[in-house]
């Protein structure tokens, strides 16, 4: 186990859900010459790379809208580690919103695979899964989430349909979580500093382990980072014989208690892109109830994104990378 962080986290990061909803300044609303570059990349880059996912950022370019793309990534390494943008046309681009999405992460950092398929431009919606269904994750069912991170530096969700009722996104911050946990309960910090099992649901490779180790709080290089992800840990530590003891599971019922007060629910409507820092933020959505035409369906589109100005992670804090189908820790 390493250091624990024994003061606050401060600044813009540590948020509350109450303070910033009434607060625009995490989110940003597409100009009409935003969109005119974004459709103007997007004539280029059909022109260059048939492929979406072969589209370097070249073959995108955004002169302008790049750099507010640039600040918004240094505000998610280094702000609030949230940001909200509003306005894509997806409902004229069509599937060209795949293509969209793809350019703009390439102005942000690099698409990673999300799943075993090894997807870099995921669909979150309703796969007619059960969460009964051991190897069945969240984002293919229609049940409420739990708040959890992604296995990556930043996730992008762009929505495309919302659903017909329900479906609400939640995001809190990890760091304000831990804040009060350390002025209200410090004596369970320490049990989320040690490492956990996650559980891959069946996407591990053939003779891999069926799960990977992280800490829900990990403090290195002078940042502290979450890993948290209720449902996965107590299913990985039940795989591996080691169900969570009083102590461990107190206090992860703890910080889900507190993030409980301090999440923010917003409503994404059609053209709404979420950012969010993996590291510092943990997401879910509520339940939903869907359209029975497929047309009308919820459906997000989703990037995990590498960032270029991503943190350094200490070697406890292990990942899956299904890139190679190999768990890996800190980078360099």
């Amino acid at each position: 186990m390493g250091a624990i962080l024994t003061k606050s986290v401060s600044g813009p990061v540590a948020w509350s859900g109450r303070d910033l909803a009434a607060d625009a300044s995490w989110t940003y609303r597409l100009s009409d010459a935003d969109v005119r570059e974004l459709d103007a990349a997007l004539a280029l880059s059909r022109a260059r790379q048939p492929i979406v996912e072969r589209a370097a950022r070249d073959d995108f370019p955004l002169p302008s809208f790049g750099l507010t793309l640039s600040g918004i990534a240094e505000q998610l390494e280094n702000g609030r580690g949230m940001f909200l943008l509003r306005g894509f046309p997806v409902e004229r681009w069509g599937g060209d919103a795949a293509r969209a999405l793809w350019g703009i992460g390439t102005h942000l950092g690099r698409a990673i695979p999300q799943n075993a398929r090894g997807d870099l431009v995921g669909h979150v919606r309703d796969e007619g899964l059960e969460l009964s269904d051991p190897h069945a994750r969240g984002y293919q069912t229609r049940a409420a989430q739990s708040l959890h991170v992604d296995r990556c530096d930043v996730v992008g969700l762009l929505c495309m349909n919302k659903a017909r009722s329900g479906g609400i996104s939640r995001v809190v911050s990890s760091m304000r979580i831990h804040n009060e946990m350390l002025a209200r309960c410090p004596c369970y910090l320490g049990a989320l500093y040690q490492r956990f099992a996650i559980d891959l649901r069946g996407e591990e490779q053939p003779g891999e382990p069926p799960v990977y180790y992280r800490p829900v709080f990990s403090y290195y290089d002078g940042k502290l980072s979450c890993g948290a992800n209720a449902t996965y840990i107590r299913a990985g530590q039940e795989r591996v014989g080691r169900p969570l003891g009083p102590v461990e599971s107190e206090a992860l019922d703890t910080f889900y208690k507190i993030a409980e007060e301090h999440v923010l629910s917003m409503d994404l409507e059609r053209g709404d892109l979420q950012l969010l820092n993996s590291y510092v933020t943990l997401h879910d959505r509520t339940g939903y109830e869907d359209y029975a035409e497929p047309e009308r369906k919820r459906h997000m589109m989703r990037l995990w994104l590498e960032m270029p100005n991503h943190r350094r992670l200490a070697p406890d804090f292990g990942t899956y990378d299904f890139a190679t189908g190999k768990v890996v820790g800190a980078r360099a």
